[in-house]
């Protein structure tokens, strides 16, 4: 870069300070709020399944193509690093204009003011930094602009219970939604998304919804942390704060949601899915409920512990109902059963067996 004399520069009033550049037009409303879970009230309510159930997913689709339309094509919160390169204006003063590559330590030039560092800096702050080099010696009160022309390649992973795994390139920073709506959403059944998601980064998460248990962090694994974050409040919109910004290197995973078999005295024993606070009333209600015939309100529940042992839990439905029992989480692999009546079978049978009007006989098929 040729050498600038500083002498000329120093003295010329055609700087014109008295010009001020015009104030930039206010934010608009949506692009305040495009880093966060934008839920139409409509879709709220309907955005809540059966106990238990699957998420709608044509309104998850919904969800999450509003997130991403939110978002909009700038990002104001974007912190610049190597690679990118950066669009400066400044008003008034042609010949300082520049696009400028940010360097491998994330360093630009500039005319009269020489190396500034923009490494991790938004481009307000880029614009700040400007302002403050050459207001302090060579124009006064400048107004300066910065845009990012072209953002570095950045990436991310996203894996477990969503339509498409697989690496996706982003452009900046984007919610969380915007990451999932990539991946084409979460998978259907049999294999369906659990209750939380995770999103694994190797540097400390930054602070979701902080006054909001549904989050944690916590050590996963080694030199790496992980924001857990509650499914069923990210996607309804109960909590915004939850659509976190997903950053270059981050993994998103959504782990699959566990199962519990129910058996016995139901109308239709199998598998349910284990997610949304499951309990035990819930999972009976999945199974089509209590078989009137041979069903009576006793239910075991069958599970093992940490160390692998079997553990033995009763419940009983109608004092669970009468609220004198509290009704007992489900938890994966769990196997539920709703004890038979020997009466009421034998009861049925000869029910079955008596004479109808017709003066022919009713047999119980096989």
């Amino acid at each position: 870069m040729p050498q600038v004399q500083p002498q000329p520069q120093m003295q010329a009033p055609q700087v014109q300070p008295q010009v001020q550049a015009p104030a930039p037009p206010p934010a608009q409303p949506q692009l305040q709020t495009r880093l966060q879970a934008h839920v139409p009230p409509q879709v709220q309510p309907q955005m809540h399944g059966q106990p238990g159930g699957g998420y709608n997913s044509q309104l998850l689709s919904q969800v999450m193509m509003q997130a991403a339309y939110n978002a909009g094509s700038g990002y104001k919160d974007y912190k610049v690093g190597p690679e990118d390169l950066l669009y400066i204006d400044v008003f008034g003063q042609k010949d300082l204009q520049r696009e400028l590559r940010v360097n491998g330590q994330g360093q630009i030039s500039m005319p009269l003011v020489g190396v500034i560092n923009v490494n991790g800096l938004t481009t307000q702050q880029i614009e700040q930094r400007l302002k403050e080099a050459y207001g302090s010696e060579y124009l006064r009160n400048p107004q300066i602009t910065v845009e990012v022309k072209e953002f570095h390649h950045q990436r991310v992973a996203v894996t477990g219970a969503v339509a498409k795994p697989g690496y996706y390139d982003i452009i900046g920073p984007r919610s969380l939604l915007e990451v999932l709506a990539m991946a084409g959403g979460f998978t259907n059944k049999p294999m369906e998304a659990g209750d939380v998601i995770h999103v694994i980064r190797h540097q400390s998460p930054a602070s979701a919804a902080a006054a909001d248990k549904t989050v944690s962090v916590r050590a996963y694994p080694p030199q790496r942390n992980t924001l857990v974050i509650n499914l069923q409040r990210l996607v309804t919109g109960a909590a915004p704060d939850l659509n976190v910004m997903v950053e270059n290197g981050d993994v998103v995973y959504v782990p699959f949601a566990g199962t519990a078999y129910v058996s016995g005295g139901v109308k239709k024993a199998g598998d349910v899915t284990v997610k949304n606070n499951l309990t035990v009333t819930q999972a009976v209600a999945m199974a089509q409920g209590v078989d009137p015939v041979i069903g009576t309100n006793k239910v075991i529940i069958m599970r093992f512990d940490q160390e692998g042992r079997p553990v033995k839990l009763e419940a009983d439905l109608k004092e669970i109902a009468a609220g004198k029992e509290t009704d007992i989480p489900v938890q994966n692999n769990d196997t539920i059963v709703v004890e038979e009546s020997g009466l009421k079978k034998k009861l049925y049978v000869i029910r079955q067996l008596l004479p109808v009007p017709s003066g022919g006989y009713s047999i119980p098929t096989q």
